[in-house]
């Protein structure tokens, strides 16, 4: 692992399992700071305390261990956040605590998913799916945002290949995130997973000039907790086939692919499915409908 990435500072959401874990424990290997954001306060504390053993017995090993930061270099350190990422006023109060805390935020890596069975609302009174995956990250990406221009600015968005079964035009926007369109959990994770991704083009085309890049990610089909909550159906199909699913390493390394080496730092506005740039659907290259989502989303979050 690169040891460039000394001393930056980190920030993830959905870090206390799954891929945000993976890529938590990835970074912190490679010397980076990192600022995790969970919401609940059991889980979060219990990946904290975990973490810090982690750095504390990775500091201690010997010379060349694999994947240790350098003995030259202080520890890197870990802390929590609390924040349900639905909730916007979560958000706020999250990212105020951070700016506080943070004058330069070099990587952000919009993680946390959810995927539901029923329309559930949200706090706000949005399509749960949809204001975490989508809104919730919008919305801290905005209030970071002078942080990131001060820093390195690399955001990973943490995208599916299941956007292409989202469809954004079917209904009208607002209809759709307020579940007034819900056709079903995989429609609505499809939806979410979509708007990630017209978020990442829409970015690059409004922050790109401030040195801020933005990149999208399929992390792999993996074994992590968001198949306990998906629909009943696709649990009893699914579900048994986790065994043979890919660990969620697997997920923390392309999130490293797109950080892990700041001479890449001109890669931009690009898709990848796992480590591999992919072309993704129609409809997550149409510009007009990225303008009109992140609109609509700054007008839902005041962002």
């Amino acid at each position: 692992m690169t040891t460039s990435l000394h001393g930056q500072h980190a920030v993830v959401t959905g870090a206390n399992s799954g891929v945000g874990r993976s890529a938590t424990e990835m970074l912190l290997r490679a010397g980076v700071h990192v600022t995790m954001i969970c919401r609940s306060r059991e889980r979060g504390e219990q990946a904290l305390a975990e973490l810090r053993d982690m750095v504390t017995a990775d500091a201690s090993a010997p010379e060349g261990a694999s994947g240790r930061t350098p003995r030259e270099h202080a520890p890197p350190a870990v802390a929590l956040e609390l924040a349900d990422m639905s909730s916007l006023d979560d958000v706020h109060a999250a990212a105020d605590r951070i700016a506080t805390r943070l004058p330069a935020i070099d990587i952000l890596v919009n993680n946390a998913g959810i995927s539901r069975a029923r329309c559930v609302m949200s706090p706000d009174g949005f399509e749960l799916t949809f204001a975490t995956n989508h809104l919730g990250h919008f919305l801290l990406t905005h209030l970071l945002l002078e942080r990131l221009a001060a820093g390195r600015g690399r955001i990973v968005n943490v995208s599916s290949k299941g956007h292409r079964h989202g469809d954004l035009k079917r209904a009208n926007l607002d209809d759709i995130a307020r579940g007034r369109a819900w056709r079903g959990g995989l429609q609505a994770y499809g939806d979410s997973k979509l708007a990630n991704i017209l978020f990442t083009a829409e970015s690059v085309r409004r922050w790109g000039g401030r040195g801020i890049t933005a990149n999208a990610v399929h992390p792999g089909v993996l074994a992590t907790e968001i198949w306990k909550k998906t629909p009943a159906l696709v649990r009893i199909v699914f579900h048994p086939l986790t065994w043979f699913m890919d660990k969620p390493d697997v997920g923390g390394a392309a999130v490293m692919n797109l950080v892990g080496d700041p001479a890449r730092d001109d890669v931009t506005g690009r898709y990848f499915d796992i480590e591999e740039e992919m072309t993704p659907s129609d409809q997550a290259r149409d510009d007009g409908l990225a303008q009109e989502l992140w609109d609509r989303s700054v007008e839902w979050t005041g962002g």
